[in-house]
């Protein structure tokens, strides 16, 4: 599979990885382990590296797991660099202090330095620099600086948040997607072939879906509410009044047709999603992100999402999926690779790789 983005991952000192090596990756991967050894935060890696170290979304991490609040973060353009200094240990492994000392996040295909994205931070202590250039955050995509943030004064000077043109990427959080950007993910496909695609996926759950569309004022805080019709039924009806799966299907469809020569990140993807349901899920995720040239990263809990992922897995002819285990051996995080094939021996002879 040549023309996936990351066909290998190498993850370098970010947060639970000293070092992490996934000597192959798949079209679709579903990610697996116990509590805190690192899922959510191999997806944000990647994020992180489709993002192309983009300072603002730094900011979004540290904000998602409340290492540091930020108010009204869509309306900043910078921010004192000093109110985030804090924080920022936590995105690096090992949680120190940031120092005077050089503290380096790697994130990029296997053996490929051209194409892996670096992150540095250091030389915080005026007294006692670790170079020339002094304070510095700098992040680079191979040779190509993206970000030279350097401070040759006592005072710090306020960060720019600015985005940096990357790979396309959608990630949907465990809790979903917000309603402001399922406003605008609808925008682009509505009225488009791809619009179609959502309205049958809704069909593996309600078969009489007809129609969808949206309400509600766009510039509101709250965003618009998407509603849908059903057969027999006058009026068209919310669709979150049917329920926590048909809310889950339409975030994971949307987002993969709006993923196209880019990537999906879904973390826990069984939420919602009633276990009879979840290999059709996955076929139309097989479907879908071959054709639109998307690659899958999800993460799972469950057994039941497990055995209908290989289930799906088997009946695709491509080759296409990956069960990635990540394991805590002595203190490192240790990623374990199932293809298709050692798949069905697991899931058939029920050996347990969650």
């Amino acid at each position: 599979m040549s023309n996936l983005i990351l066909p290998s991952l190498e993850i370098s000192r970010f947060r639970a990885f000293e070092h992490l090596q996934i000597d192959h990756l798949n079209r679709v991967n579903l990610i697996v382990g116990k509590n805190n050894v690192g899922k959510t935060s191999l997806l944000e890696a990647i994020q992180l590296y489709a993002r192309n170290g983009s300072p603002k979304f730094i900011l979004e991490l540290l904000e998602a797991r409340d290492e540091k609040q930020v108010a009204n973060l869509n309306n900043l353009s910078a921010i004192d660099f000093q109110d985030i200094l804090p924080g920022l240990k936590y995105i690096f492994f090992g949680r120190k202090e940031i120092t005077n000392l050089l503290e380096t996040v790697r994130i990029g295909p296997v053996n490929d330095p051209n194409k892996t994205l670096t992150l540095t931070i250091g030389g915080f202590d005026f007294l006692n620099t670790v170079d020339d250039q002094g304070p510095r955050l700098s992040i680079h995509l191979g040779q190509q600086q993206l970000v030279n943030f350097s401070i040759h004064s006592s005072t710090y000077p306020r960060l720019p948040l600015t985005e940096l043109k990357g790979i396309p990427c959608i990630s949907i959080s465990s809790n979903g997607l917000s309603r402001r950007l399922i406003g605008g993910l609808w925008d682009n496909i509505a009225l488009t072939s791809l619009e179609q695609e959502i309205r049958a996926a809704l069909q593996l759950i309600a078969p009489g879906t007809e129609a969808i569309g949206f309400v509600g004022d766009p510039l509101s805080g709250s965003g618009r509410i998407p509603i849908v019709k059903i057969n027999n039924i006058e009026e068209p009806l919310p669709l979150r009044s049917l329920g926590d799966g048909m809310q889950r299907l339409f975030g994971i469809v949307l987002a993969l047709v709006n993923a196209r020569n880019g990537l999906l990140l879904i973390d826990e993807f069984e939420n919602g999603l009633y276990y009879t349901v979840q290999p059709d899920v996955w076929r139309l995720i097989f479907q879908l992100a071959r054709r639109l040239n998307t690659q899958v990263f999800a993460t799972t809990h469950s057994w039941d999402c497990i055995e209908a992922f290989q289930k799906a897995a088997q009946e695709d002819t491509q080759d296409g999926a990956l069960l990635i285990r990540l394991e805590n051996i002595k203190g490192k995080i240790v990623p374990t690779l199932f293809d298709e094939r050692k798949l069905g021996i697991a899931t058939r002879d029920h050996i347990e790789v969650r």
